[in-house]
């Protein structure tokens, strides 16, 4: 993959590169984990190092390091931490949706003459089938899209230069995750 590529902000989710890239996000939430815990216990060089390779196979190559001072490391591995949470999430109700959507008929109470897709099960059924299918691609290019923003915040925290919006948005997406996450909790 060229470099051109690899800084790319168009997000396809029909590809492996997609998947692994939205895999990449999924390792964020450990891997900040761990760096913290790591950087709390005087060890940020190590943190630092982790984080860039966690980052991608290839990060090394692309992210000029600058040995970071230990608050960007600590910044870094709390963001990385924060944003991984909100693709968990994202990804978990993917999940629910997909497994929801195919066994619609097997969990509902019922009660479908009111539900998407009218009034009979079977079309109820293929309705939120179809929904959940639906999502799945939705919820590979969100987490994609977080991919490309964990990328851009390692390169401005822990490498020279980076985007500057990375950080402010990091921080509005953890703050929305949160939000989504507690209506989510408190849904009738």
């Amino acid at each position: 993959m060229s470099t051109d590529q690899a800084n790319s902000t168009s997000v396809n989710p029909f590809t492996t590169e997609s998947v692994r890239r939205a895999l990449f996000a999924l390792r964020a939430f450990p891997a900040g984990l761990v760096s913290l815990g790591a950087a709390a216990t005087g060890r940020h060089r190590r943190a630092e190092r982790w984080q860039i390779a966690a980052a991608d196979s290839n990060a090394p190559a692309r992210i000029d390091v600058r040995s970071p001072s230990w608050l960007r490391v600590v910044a870094h591995s709390v963001l990385s931490l924060l944003v991984g949470m909100v693709a968990w999430f994202v990804a978990f109700l993917g999940l629910i949706a997909a497994v929801r959507g195919l066994f619609y008929g097997l969990i509902t109470d019922g009660s479908y003459e009111y539900s998407w897709g009218g009034q009979t099960l079977a079309g109820a059924w293929l309705v939120h089938l179809v929904l959940g299918l639906l999502l799945v691609p939705v919820v590979l290019w969100i987490l994609t899209a977080i991919a490309s923003l964990l990328a851009g915040l390692t390169r401005r925290l822990l490498g020279d230069g980076g985007p500057v919006w990375a950080v402010p948005v990091a921080l509005v997406l953890a703050a929305a995750g949160a939000l989504l996450f507690r209506s989510w909790l408190h849904q009738a």
